[in-house]
């Protein structure tokens, strides 16, 4: 007859093997750490395929939680791969991000020797994760923002084009409606006072898509009157968190997720409606860490 510690062993074993092979959501984990928010993270791994020609895009998104979790099957030759990944704050300067990778058609068979050997299925997850965080360490190379303070969206009385885009495509409508816009000042002799500013309106995080303004500070001792897609209109003032940004106008939304990091992390109410003011013309070139902007999240106060 067994003897009961010999009994409880056996248990935990079968019990282990259970879970290990038939509960277990996932074959293989990979985990690393970043100093970038939780937003450039999830953009990041929405985007890792983005660069891949058509014909080629082998990562499909099936779920998403905006900032926290992503699903994508990456499709390859001989296997289907799930891959689950967790983005969680773990300090005030680290998110940690894990990867839960699931071989679709040969799960228990990863199972089986992922604990022995170095399999392909091991060897892919490995790469992808390693090529992410690699992206995100270079990113970290190409933007700089300051200190978060409390500040004001000033008033301010503007002509302006509504436009709408992908998050990532932002920039590119604005140099598009760049020269229509100040031809029309230009031709009108309406003088710019300020510098230009984007406005957002509308942004579905679950889809990535913004609808927002435009805008170029002009003075208001006239009655102009609006013309095609310019019209005319005065901003209101509003109290927000602010940030310094430098870099590449295309990626000023990392400073978007400093701020909601930021409010997070100190319980603060914000409408994730951003204004940049931008204090550099592209179209000038020059060293991209030397463009200004300041970024601005408002606060909410009702």
């Amino acid at each position: 007859m067994l003897k009961p510690w010999k009994i409880a062993i056996i248990v935990i074993l079968m019990v282990s093997g259970i879970w290990y092979f038939f509960i277990k959501s996932y074959d293989y984990k990979i985990t690393f750490r970043t100093t970038q928010a939780s937003g450039i993270i999830y953009q990041t791994l929405l985007g890792w395929n983005n660069w891949e020609p058509l014909n080629n895009k082998k990562v499909q998104t099936l779920e998403k939680i905006p900032f926290t979790g992503i699903k994508q099957q990456l499709d390859l030759s001989d296997s289907i791969i799930d891959i689950r990944w967790k983005i969680c704050r773990v300090s005030d300067s680290l998110c940690q991000v894990n990867a839960y990778l699931s071989d679709r058609k040969n799960g228990i068979l990863q199972k089986l020797k992922v604990p022995f050997v170095k399999t392909d299925f091991v060897k892919r997850g490995l790469s992808i994760v390693k090529r992410i965080q690699r992206e995100l360490n270079d990113l970290d190379e190409r933007y700089k923002v300051g200190k978060v303070e409390i500040s004001k969206i000033p008033e301010q009385y503007c002509a302006y084009v509504s436009l709408e885009s992908k998050l990532e495509e932002k920039a590119n409508q604005m140099m598009v409606n760049n020269s229509y816009i100040l031809s029309y000042l230009q031709d009108n002799n309406i003088e710019i006072i300020d510098a230009p500013f984007l406005e957002v309106t509308q942004w579905n995080a679950d889809d990535g898509y913004l609808f927002f303004n435009f805008c170029f500070p002009v003075s208001n001792t006239k009655n102009y009157r609006d013309f095609e897609e310019i019209k005319f209109k005065t901003t209101n003032e509003k109290l927000a968190l602010r940030v310094s940004f430098n870099g590449n106008y295309r990626i000023s939304d990392c400073a978007w997720f400093t701020l909601i990091d930021y409010a997070e992390r100190n319980h603060m109410e914000i409408e994730k409606m951003p204004t940049e003011i931008f204090y550099n013309d592209p179209h000038n070139g020059g060293n991209e860490l030397d463009w200004a902007a300041h970024i601005y999240m408002p606060i909410k106060t009702d």
